[in-house]
């Protein structure tokens, strides 16, 4: 009989350690620019519980032959509690202008606000604002986004395409059409100077090797004078 139940709570042991593992999703994009290679956008999300941590790869190079003609580097990781931000972190290199933002609860902004530090210096926005990261189909009805690259708040407007069902086109502040199927965030284009940007889907096993870090966003020109400190004050 006892050795019936330590092998009973063995297995409940390792059940429950089981149940502990995140669940993590892995979104991932082809994207091309007027039908040629520019690169990928990837996103993983580990949930636990209440919890998620999103983080974001975005590397685009447009060439002409040889020569890289563009650069984009952006890296992105934010954490959620109940589906609000606990905290931002982000780094972007557009093309040698240089990006970082840091957003958290408290430090300021009052119980239950954010303090984001961005380009503009410091800004109070509400938890239950949405990343420009897209991936959560609510995304199709808010009115104010936060911009993950700049660390602004952005005014939008989302309206269903006609003839496209899950498609919603985002105008104002950010521009952009975003797909959703059964609330799955699966493509996307916009305007990208005179050719349309196309965001394919590619699927990825969730356990592909995942290689995020800030430190990949390569250094640039500042594009403010706040964008050091954001840095400076990342974990």
């Amino acid at each position: 009989m006892k050795r019936l139940l330590a092998a009973a709570a063995i297995f409940l042991a390792a059940t429950t350690v089981a149940r502990a593992e995140p669940m993590v999703e892995r979104i991932d994009f082809e994207v091309t620019r007027g039908g040629d290679p520019l690169g990928w956008q990837r996103l993983r999300i580990a949930r636990d519980g209440d919890r998620a941590i999103v983080e974001v790869m975005i590397d685009f190079e447009l060439k002409f032959g040889p020569i890289a003609l563009y650069r984009y580097t952006h890296r992105n990781r934010t954490v959620l509690e109940a589906g609000k931000v606990v905290s931002v972190e982000t780094r972007t290199n557009d093309d040698g202008d240089y990006y970082a933002v840091l957003a958290r609860q408290g430090e300021g902004a009052g119980e239950g606000g954010l303090t984001v530090l961005g380009v503009d210096g410091r800004i109070m926005a509400p938890t239950d604002i949405f990343p420009s990261d897209y991936w959560r189909y609510a995304t199709v009805r808010q009115g104010r986004l936060l911009d993950t690259q700049k660390g602004i708040l952005r005014d939008v407007e989302m309206t269903a395409v006609a003839g496209r069902e899950g498609c919603y086109d985002m105008t104002g502040e950010l521009t952009m059409q975003l797909c959703y199927d059964d609330g799955r965030w699966v493509g996307g284009s916009f305007d990208g100077r005179g050719k349309e940007v196309l965001y394919t889907r590619r699927e990825m096993p969730a356990d592909a090797p995942w290689n995020f870090s800030l430190e990949d966003v390569p250094a640039g020109e500042p594009a403010s004078r706040y964008v050091m400190m954001a840095q400076n004050e990342q974990r």
